[in-house]
């Protein structure tokens, strides 16, 4: 970080190579007040060298740094920077953003000082906009504090940028009094000689404005010492291309050429390698020849552009109406290239639609055929047996609990089967809000209880996440399922396991048994839909739906359903939420 220090004023390149090896060191130490600094640091030499997105994305992380650890001190200076980069961008709104932010910290904070900066640099925000009258404003704010704290600095700043905007405005004697003040301040104390040459080239820049030859000249000329004696080169080409500027003024071609030319060698030195030079040279070269040229065949060159205005005018003119027809057509084609194009998705999605129903419909008889015919079988067979005197009263108990198994079973299946009917048929989206998780498995463990109770199982409930993203219904309904199709593979005897965790963003439930389990084919074939309903350990009978409704119901609420299982090892349902 020191050598990058070192650098900054004489090589920001370099700098940022240094300050780009100090930060993961940084970062590696946990030295956040190292870290913040290399940012703002790095941040500035990128904006030196007009490399302002690696600029912005240092002086925002130090502005992320600095809001983390509450660093209240650093977070308006911080805003700043990032609002001086949009600005550079050009970016005004987003500037006046961070502005905006920053005074009310510094406010806050009652740092006159730092308000003063703030103020000055939302006023030459504005003054790129050419909204003068509100940068003289915040200017003036500037000017104000700096008068308060005393500080010269302040206000010679401030003064100058109001000279500056008065100046563009055609206030030239407002400006010229700005620029007395400094000169009187400037006199009671020892002023370096750059300073100097900033005011008289303000100076010369109002005259000129103003059209006041003669002080314009004397001015860019004190200006044009000072400059040298400073060494201040940016101040000097200013100066010359100024002088060049006003010699035009005078149609005194001779003298303007000469400035023009000292501009372009003094740009010329600024470069360090051959290739940059000649790219000036040949600019200045073709600057002075094209002043020369001018100079020579003003009257032909005036009269030739005349003629190729109104040729051009013409040529506009046809290539106009030329466009304006072919953008009519254009417009009228894609218009009904986009009435055919959402008429083909509309069809798209009635044929998607259709066969989703030709699917339900099969579905529908296939689950009629199969899982409905059969409980019915038994009921018939129970009442026939019924009155058959020859059979003993313990086959027809155990027939007539045979029967009522049946019927209960085909009434689960009926309600699931109403339930993914209407899913589908009215297709309505659930209302997403926060569920209590062991409500739902309360509920659920209550209705599979009496199943259970017959077969010795026990639930083991360990409920540790309160809450997930779901509808009510829709996880009481695929609960239901998967406790009671635990209850029918699960062994006599046996213990069924609820929990919930979490993990990263989402949250799950799951239903764990010591039943028969099942092949990973098997799995497949559940999660696909395409495996029929099998007998329970003491030959219950399932919907063949279950599963199936699960999966359709979770779907509906952006759930999952997932499954561990192995033959003899039982099984293991999960249901994945969003958190």
């Amino acid at each position: 970080m020191n050598i990058g220090n070192i650098y900054m004023a004489t090589n920001p390149a370099k700098a940022n190579e240094y300050f780009e090896k100090a930060i993961p060191i940084a970062l590696n130490n946990n030295d956040n007040i190292r870290l913040g600094r290399l940012y703002v640091l790095n941040g500035f030499c990128y904006r030196i060298k007009d490399n302002f997105d690696n600029s912005l994305d240092n002086y925002l992380k130090a502005v992320k740094l600095y809001e983390k650890n509450n660093v209240v001190t650093k977070i308006g200076p911080a805003y700043i920077n990032v609002a001086d980069v949009y600005s550079d961008l050009k970016k005004f709104d987003k500037a006046l953003e961070y502005y905006n932010k920053a005074e009310t910290i510094i406010l806050n904070q009652k740092d006159s000082f730092e308000l003063s900066h703030l103020y000055f640099a939302k006023g030459i925000v504005f003054d790129k906009q050419g909204k003068f009258d509100t940068s003289i404003q915040y200017f003036t704010k500037a000017y104000n504090i700096g008068k308060i704290l005393k500080n010269d600095m302040v206000i010679t700043n401030s003064l100058s940028t109001i000279g500056i905007a008065h100046k563009n405005q055609g206030h030239i004697k407002t400006a010229l009094n700005c620029y007395d003040t400094i000169l009187s301040i400037y006199q009671k104390r020892n002023t370096n000689p750059d300073l100097w040459a900033s005011l008289y080239i303000n100076y010369g820049e109002a005259y000129a404005k103003g059209n006041d030859f003669t002080n314009a000249k004397a001015a860019f000329e004190k200006s044009l010492d000072y400059a040298k004696q400073a060494g201040t080169i940016d101040i000097e080409m200013s100066n010359y291309k100024s002088l060049s500027a006003l010699y035009e003024t005078k149609s005194d071609y001779k003298n303007e050429v000469y400035f023009l030319k000292k501009y372009h060698d003094l740009k010329d030195s600024l470069y360090n390698n051959d290739t940059k030079n000649k790219v000036t040279q040949l600019e200045a070269d073709y600057q002075i020849e094209k002043k020369n040229a001018q100079i020579a065949k003003s009257e032909a060159a005036t009269n030739k552009q005349k003629n190729q205005r109104n040729f051009f005018i013409l040529l506009a003119g046809g290539a106009a109406l030329l466009l304006m027809g072919l953008s009519f057509f254009y417009k009228k084609i894609k218009t009904q290239n986009t009435l055919l194009t959402d008429k083909n998705v509309l069809i798209n999605k009635q044929k998607d639609e259709l066969q989703t129903l030709n699917h339900v419909k099969d579905r529908l008889f296939s689950i009629i055929s199969h899982d409905l015919r059969n409980p019915l079988v038994t009921l018939r067979s129970y009442l026939t047996l019924s009155d058959n005197v020859a059979l003993q009263p313990e086959q027809k108990e155990k027939f007539k609990k045979q029967t009522l198994q049946a019927v209960s079973q085909t009434g689960d299946m009926l309600d699931n089967l109403l339930t993914w009917a209407n899913m589908q048929i009215k297709n309505t989206a659930p209302q997403i809000v926060s569920v209590d998780i062991e409500d739902c498995v309360d509920d659920a463990i209550l209705t599979a209880k009496a199943q259970a109770e017959q077969k010795g199982i026990q639930f083991n409930k360990s409920i540790t996440t309160a809450n997930a993203f779901g509808d009510t219904n829709i996880l009481q309904i695929a609960l239901r399922n998967l406790i009671t199709n635990a209850v029918k593979y699960s062994n006599e005897n046996s213990t069924i396991t609820i929990s919930s965790y979490t993990n990263k963003a989402n949250k799950f439930i799951s239903v764990k048994d010591e039943g028969i389990g099942m092949s990973k084919e098997k799995t497949e074939e559940l999660l696909h839909n395409n495996a029929e309903s099998t007998l329970g350990t003491q030959g219950e009978k399932g919907s063949g739906l279950g599963l199936f409704l699960v999966q359709e119901l979770l779907n509906k609420i952006n759930g999952k359903l997932f499954i561990e299982s192995a033959p003899g090892k039982g099984s293991n349902f999960i249901i994945e939420l969003p958190a």
